[in-house]
């Protein structure tokens, strides 16, 4: 009898190791399809994403009730050839070898997406197509023909086909589940058993002779980030679990075919940047697909992966716990790679931690705590016109709505209101703007995970300005943002990149500019693709950066990149959200150039001269250490149709057709990427007109002032179009066109002659608020500048000379930058920044340690002042000053009379206000 029991218990433990788990449970559970139902019912943007889904599969289901043969025949298989081993040569698909029982699933032609050939519309795709190769429409031959084309020349359509059709799947899938309608059911699962039992029958893609990047290879492409038919699959099994069961359907190949995907994205890829994040994001919903680690002989089940993901590193997957803690920068929370790719790596990371917490209910999002910080850092990306800036590969896209809607969802679901209302802000000023729609989700995803309605918020705090820094700087990616106003159409911003970290370009300092509401100055993003010709020759190279090139050759190494710049100085501080003293801001940096051993310092900074005018300073200076320079050229890119060249006077120059600027001269091969090239040789200070004409709105005009030097020759060109500047980024007119380039060839060295801008944006119903630009000082390290605006005259000092003084009239200066500005003979502003000392007729301001920031701003009859450390300050005054300090407004600190009548005081780090007080 004790036999009998033994047995029967035995029997029970053993079973409940093979016990299945629930399905659905990726997205949903059963027992939570009646409060999705009432979802759908009260809230429109859900409802409208639920139509939209059923409307676009309902089309290929009707027809696949009378023609099951239509959707399957569209599949890219190996129809005929049955192939079980695929072999890739370089980037490209070579041929494959074997036959299987049964057809197999295509390898991708080709690594890069470049291709001549149009992907078809379903609808157009040739059914069974194999032997013969692909049946496309050929889009640089004359009219466009229609061919047979072997798979290499396909770039990667083999498998957005079949991505497309494994989405409509499992789209079909979840239909299946809501409606009970088995005619979902049939559609999902011919789909769906088509493509694992071809999976299940291919082996792994092999490489040919050396092929360096074999250890990036998915199973159905050359990268394991493009096995992008993974969700999908994973979705459409989770669904139709229970009529795959009903059907008796091979469960034990579906999983192996599982497995073989989760291993590939764990053995393969890049473990320290995006790619990372993407094959983890991969490996989650297998995981969540699979049983428990107990119901397989292997042990190989949803915790191991899970496990392997979270905390098990190897030589291409960095655990998660530790890549997110050692790659985002503590401080910042930003990603090393450039803005695009930074949020998808938010977004994809977010998937992950949204999908195992619907899982497991385990706060996940405290495992990676820092994602509370980079989150809100993603919105420092962006320009006043809600854009991210562009560096590197990126383009000038909104933020990551997805990113926001699920970070908003996690909150909601653990009780955190006050970082929900944070990111609430975003999100509804992403709608005001009209970047993103909440009816317009066409995802499964979000019909599932974002929150029912979002939070109330006052229509005063909708903005992103409670998460937009005067100046933010991440040393990760060497990037650097100035705003000067938030305001669309007034703000004004400047960035300074260099080269660290992934999907970087080599481009020096580079710079972008905003102003009246565009992106003025922009980065070009990359070319056709990362691998063609105009990317590796010019959009990643220096040329197509506004930048400084040396003696036509600078280069290094771009996409991972180790070339970041120093940051020297800078106002305000890092982060700062303060309204600015005085409306300046600035940043200098140096960077030493590889190719040519140059040592290159960059000095920017933004003026107001009003609440919607204002004037850029750009100050580069560039000179090999060797000493043996044969030219320096100043490249800046702008949008419009056209430029003109002038005189100081406003007078145009005559430039005359030109051969140079070309490889043919010596140049790199960037520069032959130029049209419409004219030169004149000109050595007296000159301006530059950048004319933007709009359709919907007023003009915009750029004028440029620039100091003249002995040895400098003029180029305009036209430089190709910005691959950044997506639609809606800019106005229509403006997409797609060639951007009017200067070019400032220094013959020798240009740090005794460097080049000194002045840039000031206006519309054409304004008047433009700088009336002229002169210069002073002839000394080597130092620059000086008097801007004439309609509001005062600005004296502006640069030095490069550490420590040492400069005198100009009544004037006296000792540091990096300063600003003297004028009403009449009134001071009206002072500005230090890194320095020692600021002095005119009887003010004067001089640290008492070491360098320090200061501004001083006069508003009516009294001063705002900012400190960045201690200062004494003399004030020449009529009347008897108080000072007030802003961070305790009821005290008063005492001033000194001194015997010529003015008053000395010493300030700590701070604000303050000078009032004026009669006697």
């Amino acid at each position: 009898m004790k036999k009998i029991i033994f047995v029967f218990v035995l029997a029970i433990l053993l079973s409940g190791c093979k016990r299945e788990s629930d399905h659905p449970r990726i997205y949903i559970t059963n027992n939570k399809k009646v409060a999705f139902i009432e979802k759908l019912n009260k809230n429109e943007w859900a409802r409208l994403s639920y139509d939209a889904i059923k409307l676009k599969v309902d089309t290929y289901v009707d027809r696949h009730i009378s023609d099951p043969e239509w959707i399957i025949s569209r599949m890219q298989m190996y129809w005929d050839t049955h192939y079980e081993r695929v072999y890739v040569k370089g980037n490209a698909f070579s041929h494959g070898t074997g036959r299987a029982p049964v057809p197999t699933v295509k390898f991708a032609g080709h690594r890069d997406p470049a291709t001549d050939y149009a992907r078809p519309s379903l609808e157009d795709i040739q059914p069974f197509m194999d032997e013969k190769g692909m049946y496309l429409q050929n889009m640089k031959k004359e009219g466009q023909p229609w061919e047979w084309v072997h798979p290499s020349k396909t770039g990667r359509m083999i498998g957005e086909i079949n991505d497309q059709i494994m989405g409509l799947a499992a789209d079909a899938a979840f239909l299946y589940w809501y409606t009970g309608d088995e005619k979902y059911a049939v559609f999902a699962s011919d789909i769906f058993i088509t493509y694992v039992r071809g999976m299940h029958y291919r082996r792994e893609p092999f490489a040919l002779e050396d092929y360096g990047n074999s250890h990036l290879m998915g199973l159905a492409t050359f990268e394991v980030i493009l096995d992008a038919v993974i969700p999908s699959l994973a979705i459409c099994y989770d669904f139709l679990y229970s009529y795959l069961k009903r059907k008796n359907e091979d469960f034990e190949m579906i999983t192996s075919v599982f497995k073989r995907f989760a291993d590939q994205e764990i053995m393969y890829g890049v473990p320290d940047n995006n790619w990372n994040i993407f094959q983890a994001r991969f490996v989650t919903y297998l995981a969540l697909a699979l049983e428990s680690d107990s119901y397989y002989k292997d042990g190989k089940g949803r915790q191991y992966y899970i496990n392997e993901i979270m905390n098990h590193t190897t030589i291409r997957q960095f655990a998660l716990k530790e890549a997110v803690v050692d790659i985002f920068d503590q401080e910042t929370g930003m990603w090393p790679e450039s803005a695009t790719y930074s949020m998808g790596v938010c977004k994809d990371m977010l998937d992950i931690i949204t999908l195992i917490d619907n899982a497991e209910n385990n706060r996940m999002l405290d495992t990676f705590g820092i994602l509370k910080k980079v989150v809100p850092a993603t919105v420092e990306y962006l320009f006043p016109n809600g854009r991210v800036t562009a560096f590197g590969d990126a383009k000038y896209v909104p933020l990551s709505s997805p990113t926001f809607e699920m970070m908003i969802s996690l909150y909601r679901k653990y009780g955190e209101n006050d970082n929900e209302k944070e990111l609430t802000q975003v999100l509804k000023k992403m709608m005001e703007e009209g970047v993103y729609d909440r009816n317009n989700n066409r995802s499964m995803f979000a019909l599932f995970f974002y929150v029912d309605e979002l939070m109330d918020i006052q229509p005063m705090e909708i903005t992103y300005d409670h998460l937009t820094s005067n100046l933010f700087y991440a040393p990760n990616v060497s990037w650097l943002i100035q705003r000067n106003g938030k305001d669309r159409e007034n703000g004004m911003a400047l960035t300074l990149v260099g080269a660290y970290g992934n999907h970087a370009h080599a481009n020096g300092i580079s710079l972008e500019m905003y102003a009246k509401g565009l992106m003025l100055a922009p980065e070009s993003s990359f070319g056709i693709s990362y691998g063609t010709r105009d990317n590796q020759e010019y959009y990643a190279r220096f040329p197509s950066h506004n930048t400084v090139i040396v003696d036509g050759i600078s280069d290094y190494s771009m996409m991972r990149s180790n070339y970041p710049y120093t940051l020297l100085s800078c106002y305000p501080e890092h982060a700062d959200k303060d309204p600015l003293t005085g409306g300046i801001t600035f940043a200098r940096v140096a960077l030493t150039e590889p190719k040519t051993n140059a040592r290159q310092e960059r000095l920017t900074s933004i003026v107001r001269t009003g609440e919607a005018s204002g004037y850029v300073v750009d100050i580069f200076r560039s000179a090999r250490n060797d000493g043996k320079d044969k030219k320096h050229e100043y490249f800046y890119h702008n949008i419009g149709q056209d430029l003109d060249v002038m005189n100081a006077t406003g007078q145009k120059l005559v430039l005359s057709p030109t051969n140079e600027l070309s490889s043919t001269s010596g140049d790199m091969r960037g520069y032959d990427y130029f049209k419409n090239k004219k030169a004149v040789s000109y050595v007296q200070d000159f301006m530059t007109r950048f004319n933007i004409r709009l359709e919907k709105k007023d003009d915009v005009f750029v004028d440029m002032w620039m100091k003249g030097y002995p040895g400098r020759t003029l180029f305009s060109a036209e430089a190709p179009k910005s691959n950044a500047l997506v639609k809606g980024s800019i106005p229509d007119e403006l997409v797609d066109k060639s951007l009017p380039t200067l070019i400032v060839r220094q013959t020798g060295e240009a740090w005794d002659r460097p080049f000194v801008s002045v840039f000031c944006p206006y519309a054409s119903t304004e008047e433009r608020s700088v009336k002229s630009v002169d210069y002073f000082g002839e000394r080597h390290d130092f620059t000086g500048l008097i801007v004439k605006s309609d509001r005062r005259t600005d004296y502006i000092f640069n030095s490069t000379g550490a420590g040492e003084s400069i005198t100009y009239r009544d004037m006296k200066f000792r540091g990096d930058y300063a600003i003297i500005g004028e009403n009449g003979n009134e001071p009206v502003l002072f500005f230090l920044g890194n320095g020692t000392l600021l002095r005119k007729g009887n003010w004067n301001i001089e640290a008492q340690d070491s360098t320090v920031n200061v501004a001083m701003n006069k508003e009516g009859e009294n001063w705002t002042l900012d400190i960045g450390s201690a200062v004494n300050v003399t004030i020449s005054s009529n009347a008897h000053p108080q000072v007030i300090d802003m961070a305790e407004t009821s005290k008063k600190i005492d001033l000194n009379t001194q015997p010529d009548g003015t008053f000395t005081i010493k300030l700590a780090k701070g604000r303050y206000q000078l009032k004026s007080i009669e006697n």
